[in-house]
Order: structure tokens, then C-alpha cells, then sequence
């Protein structure tokens, strides 16, 4: 941002902050980086000055925006479903290695068919998939290899919910689990975050990009991590901080004691 402000003199900062919706001070704050920009303020800042999402959030792309208006997302509905004997919905199992064919088979009844099906409990009211996560974008929620079971998402703009993990079909970066922020109404985007997000950073996916979305319900996980680690680690530090409070407080009191002494010695 303080990039584009030198290249825009005459605009003031008081006009851009109000722009943004946020005080002068929380502006000026972020722009002497002392204080993070929330996608909320980046994704206005794209729409009111005309730059590229991805650009300001990764540097990488176009400066400038050419994306048109935010596209109006009808409900959707599954390609192909299978079912049992008994009539009740299949649950299919999209494994790593078939990833790659889902993209273009997930409207492909024969493609469909070769997968494996599973019955799960409770779960009613809903289509639903599975699919193994690849990687460690996901830590320490989702670990590599785990699965997840996904309810199908029809309703783009509404259903889907801020902060909640769901798969995504995606053109560009293949099948991937992320947690989302739902911004399709106003700039027809969803933002992808990460849970490990010290090593993989977020990033914006426009709906055209998207064939098919699933909202995450369960988790199959191979490997329970302790937390014990963590909670000690919590201990120690909370024991750190009371002690470096009992050797302040034992300092003022020092410091009041001498202070009559070092008076009288002034005077004599």
C-alpha cells in the first residue's frame, strides 16, 4: 500500500481509509506495518482502486484488475451419484492417486462407478464424498493422507460459512482442502487459507475456477497427535512469566527501601 501511495500523491490517506472502512489510525498503523491487513480490507482496497487480488496478496499476477463483475452463482447440483441396493446414497472415495482423473470424471458416470463406496454413519439429509487429503497444507488439523467426508455444497453464496474446511474442485490447483472465506457475493471470490500457514500462504479462487464444492462433516484420521507437548510448552512459559513477575516486584521493593538511604546520604 505505501507502494501506491507514492506512486499517487495527491490522494489523501484520510480518503483511502474511508474507502476501506477503517479509522485513520488503524491505516496509518498498517502502513507502518505494525499492524496485519485482514482480507476483508484487502479485497475492498482491490475493489475501490482497481488492483489485481492476487497481486496484493501474493505480488504475483497483474497489478491491475480486469476481473468483471462478480458473477451471480445459481445452485448446483452433483453430476453423478450412486447408489445401493437398498436405494440409499453410496459414498464415494475419491483416494489420492484418482484425484487427478476426478477433474475432468466427476460428471462421468464411468468414472464414478470405479471408485470405491463406503457406508458411514450418520450421515442424512445430504450428498456425500470422501477424499483423501495430499499434503501438509492442513496441519496439525489434517495430516497427510487422512480422509475427509464431504457434504455437497448447492448453494455457493448462502451455504457456504466463513472459517469452515471444505474440498474444492478446482481447475488451477487440482482437488484441494482448505478452510474458506465466503466473499462470492461481493467480488464473486472464495479466500483459501491454510492451517499451516507459517509454509503455505493464502490465496483468492475465483468461482469460474471451481467445478464442484464439498463441505467437510467428518474426519478419518490414521494418526492422533499428543497435545502434550503443547501444554507443557504453555506450562513452562506461564511459569517463565510468574517468575520474571516475582523478580520485578521484589525489585520495586528493593528500590523503595533504598531510596530514604541514598536521600539521607545527600544531606549529610
Amino acid at each position: 500500500m505505501n507502494f501506491i501511495i507514492s506512486e499517487n500523491p495527491k490522494v489523501q490517506k484520510s480518503e483511502i481509509a474511508q474507502k476501506l472502512h477503517i479509522g485513520k489510525s488503524t491505516f496509518s498503523e498498517i502502513l507502518k506495518e505494525r499492524m496485519n491487513v485482514s482480507i476483508d480490507v484487502i479485497a475492498q482496497f482491490s475493489k475501490e482502486f482497481g488492483f489485481s487480488l492476487e497481486w496484493l496478496i501474493n505480488g504475483q499476477g497483474d497489478m491491475k484488475s480486469n476481473t468483471p463483475e462478480p458473477p451471480k452463482i445459481e445452485s448446483k447440483t452433483p453430476q453423478v451419484i450412486t447408489i445401493d441396493k437398498n436405494n440409499e446414497d453410496n459414498i464415494v472415495l475419491v483416494p489420492v492417486k484418482a484425484q487427478a482423473g476426478y477433474l475432468n470424471g466427476y460428471a462421468d458416470p464411468k468414472f464414478i462407478e470405479k471408485l470405491p463406496t463406503y457406508s458411514l454413519p450418520n450421515l442424512r439429509n445430504g450428498i456425500f464424498r470422501m477424499f483423501q487429503v495430499a499434503g501438509f497444507s492442513m496441519l496439525p488439523t489434517l495430516h497427510h493422507h487422512s480422509t475427509v467426508v464431504g457434504q455437497f455444497v448447492e448453494n455457493w453464496i448462502d451455504d457456504i460459512k466463513d472459517n469452515r474446511i471444505y474440498v474444492l474442485v478446482t481447475k488451477e490447483h487440482g482437488v484441494v482442502v482448505k478452510r474458506c472465506l465466503n466473499r462470492i457475493e461481493k467480488y464473486g471470490t472464495l479466500y483459501c487459507k491454510s492451517d499451516n500457514r507459517k509454509e503455505f500462504p493464502s490465496f483468492a479462487l475465483e468461482t469460474q475456477f471451481i467445478s464442484e464444492i464439498w463441505e467437510v462433516k467428518m474426519a478419518l484420521l490414521h494418526d492422533l497427535a499428543d497435545p502434550a507437548d503443547l501444554h507443557d510448552k504453555m506450562n513452562d512459559l506461564e511459569s517463565e512469566i510468574l517468575l520474571i513477575k516475582q523478580h520485578l516486584n521484589l525489585a520495586k521493593k528493593l528500590s523503595k527501601v533504598s531510596e530514604p538511604i541514598e536521600k539521607h546520604k545527600i544531606k549529610n
